[in-house]
């Protein structure tokens, strides 16, 4: 219904304003003056009819603009956040790096040590079972140097032993 007004009222301005154009170009006179009211009559026209639909797109352009705007501010607060969090699990990181580090030279030097003493224990072991043996060999060539020169002499018959000169050499080796 609005639709059929806007044209009838448009034909019915139209239409004086025509008749009034022709008429001054018949006379030989300069039209410039009714072209130009044709021309915003024509203006404010197409205004009317087209007006609407061109400020609906552009509210819509308007308002799509400021949803995309609203969505990239949206990533942009998610982005920094997940950034911060992302810092922070870094700086924990290098936290917890520093404290492995610190826990594993500790460990070392304990294992260390512990390395240290456990050497020097078998050394010092080393060294008794050593002396023992040292000892052990030292009384086994003893008893065979005692054995042979008591055996040469009593082959030989240099050595006279009475029996109780006997008897007190053997008290004394069983002591």
């Amino acid at each position: 219904m609005q639709l059929k007004l806007k044209y009838l009222m448009m034909t019915l301005t139209l239409l004086p304003l025509a008749a009034a154009a022709s008429e001054h170009a018949a006379e030989g006179g300069t039209d410039i003056v009714a072209r130009s009211i044709n021309f915003l009559i024509f203006a404010a026209i197409l205004y009317y009819l087209i007006a609407d639909k061109i400020k609906a797109w552009f509210a819509e352009r308007r308002t799509g603009i400021a949803n995309q705007l609203t969505e990239i501010e949206e990533k942009l607060n998610s982005v920094k956040e997940e950034k911060e969090l992302a810092l922070k699990e870094a700086e924990a990181a290098k936290q917890k790096a520093v404290e492995l580090i610190e826990i594993a030279k500790k460990e070392a030097e304990a294992l260390e040590a512990k390395i240290e003493s456990d050497a020097k224990r078998e050394a010092e072991q080393l060294k008794k079972s050593l002396q023992e043996r040292m000892d052990i060999e030292e009384k086994k060539m003893a008893k065979s140097v005692v054995s042979e020169v008591i055996d040469e002499m009593f082959e030989s018959g240099k050595i006279a032993l009475s029996n109780e000169d006997f008897v007190n050499i053997i008290k004394k080796k069983v002591a």
